[in-house]
């Protein structure tokens, strides 16, 4: 998909004034008509959203306390899977339930020990003096979108938050240092079909790669496969060059799919046995556990603080803390009478088990469940229930699924943290009129891990109407990549 390049982007004297639609992308996902006011499938922003330049500092300071959580996950983990170390032998079992034993024998492969993932992308629901925790993403959906985006802006006269090469050549730089003797490597985003959503996106990406772009050389070494069209030839994983057509050795696999689909995934046992044997370098790793929801709850769990606190340090572990809210794994095994719940009081009473949740009022049951990761429910805004927007049989019904679900897939319990309510602006695309409303927005900056290094390579602001409870994608919400608003500007 080539770029469009008219002759004259930008008219007025703010870039807001007249925005060039031409250099929004056409592909399905984002409408066929860039023009037309309801196309998108969401709503256009007159400039990126904008940030202090505390919020950008905080945001860098994120990436790293980011890095040195999935560390700790990956460390405890293994700890916990040896008998020799005091570290409970639950938590490896917790993360196990529901995964099929090849999955875990491929985890635990020496050759992937120091592997995690090279994309990190939290939800962070923004409040006036910080924000809210609610999510960490290995496999974030939305690297495409950002890309066509920032490219829309920049081209509008905007500067956006991105690395000097821009998100795609930071994107490539990343997945080129997983072949430090090879420094062209034909790389290959692997797409499934249940993440089909995102096919258009990602094609936008790997084409914009492909074919270069003001701040990137093209590089033809890379496509976006479908699984189905995956070998193993000569003892080399092999796609089809989308030049050429021939027979092309893969020398590094970009996963884009989740660990729960595996069985609808044809030809995924090739790509296990390519990175059990070292043919291939494959990031995300297949390491189900650092993909859990659950380990945002077992930050809070009393047993584990000094662990945190060794791994991450005390004043990283305190304000990860603060930023993640309270949470609890949705456990049905019986307490001995003596016992309680920690930390779950809600409207001050004493809870013994989760059931009794069933019982609380609509303002008590300002909490949020949703399944951990390892489950077709455990991505997007799937699966999530928030207590006090459903009635007390709906709610009732969705601790029951949960509780019953334990054994397979875990489910996590969450205390309600609203973002606040802050002014946005969209633009319509029809008139070129710009509306002010009242927006809660979640921030989703993306991380790229390189040599130890993380950069923040953009950030997404999603703002959504005021009354709505779950802020994601929605036809009414606004996305907009982020700028830092400089001192003084109003």
């Amino acid at each position: 998909m080539s770029h469009p390049s008219p002759s004259n982007p930008i008219a007025g004297t703010h870039p807001s004034a007249s925005l060039d639609f031409s250099y929004l992308p056409t592909s399905p996902l984002y409408g066929k008509d860039s023009a037309s006011d309801n196309a998108l499938g969401w709503q256009l922003s007159p400039e990126p959203f904008s940030l202090t330049p505390a919020q950008w500092e905080d945001l860098q300071a994120l990436g790293n306390i980011l890095v040195k959580f999935t560390k700790a996950v990956d460390t405890l983990y293994k700890q916990s899977q040896n008998p020799n170390l005091s570290t409970p032998d639950w938590i490896a079992e917790l993360y196990d339930q529901g995964k099929p034993d090849g999955l875990k024998q491929l985890a635990g492969l020496k050759r992937l020990k120091s592997q995690l993932p090279l994309v990190i992308r939290p939800d962070l629901l923004l409040k006036k003096d910080g924000w809210t925790l609610c999510e960490i993403d290995a496999v974030p959906g939305g690297l495409g979108f950002m890309t066509a985006l920032n490219h829309f802006y920049r081209q509008n006269g905007f500067p956006v938050i991105e690395s000097s090469q821009g998100l795609p050549g930071a994107f490539l730089s990343l997945l080129q240092t997983l072949t430090p003797d090879n420094p062209q490597p034909f790389i290959a985003v692997v797409l499934s079909d249940e993440a089909g959503d995102y096919r258009a996106e990602m094609s936008w990406l790997v084409d914009t790669i492909q074919q270069g772009s003001d701040l990137l050389p093209a590089y033809p070494h890379i496509a976006l496969i479908h699984p189905k069209d995956i070998d193993l030839v000569r003892d080399r994983l092999v796609c089809p060059n989308p030049i050429t057509g021939q027979e092309q050795p893969i020398d590094v696999i970009y996963r884009f799919f989740e660990l729960f689909d595996l069985p609808n995934i044809p030809k995924v046992e090739l790509i296990q046995y390519a990175v059990k044997k070292g043919l291939v370098k494959c990031t995300p790793p297949f390491k189900p556990h650092v993909e859990e929801k659950l380990s945002l709850a077992l930050l809070h769990h009393p047993v584990l603080a000094d662990f945190w606190t060794k791994e991450l340090g005390q004043a990283d572990f305190q304000q990860l803390k603060q930023w993640v809210p309270q949470g609890w794994i949705v456990d049905p095994a019986p307490l001995p009478p003596q016992a309680i719940i920690a930390n779950l009081n809600p409207g001050g009473k004493v809870i013994q088990d989760f059931l009794q949740l069933k019982t609380l009022s609509q303002k008590e049951r300002e909490l949020v469940l949703k399944p951990s990761g390892f489950s077709p429910l455990g991505w997007g805004s799937r699966g999530v229930t928030i207590g006090h927007d459903h009635s007390s049989e709906s709610w009732g019904q969705q601790l029951d699924i949960a509780m019953a679900s334990f054994g397979q897939t875990p489910y996590i319990l969450q205390k309600f943290e609203a973002a606040d309510v802050l002014p946005a602006q969209r633009l319509e695309m029809g008139t070129g009129e710009i509306r002010d409303f009242q927006a809660r927005v979640r921030l989703c900056p993306y991380y790229f891990v390189e040599n130890e290094q993380v950069t923040l390579a953009g950030v997404l602001a999603t703002a959504c109407p005021a009354d709505k409870k779950l802020i994601h994608g929605m036809k009414d919400a606004v996305l907009a990549p982020c700028q830092v608003k400089s001192p003084g500007l109003k």
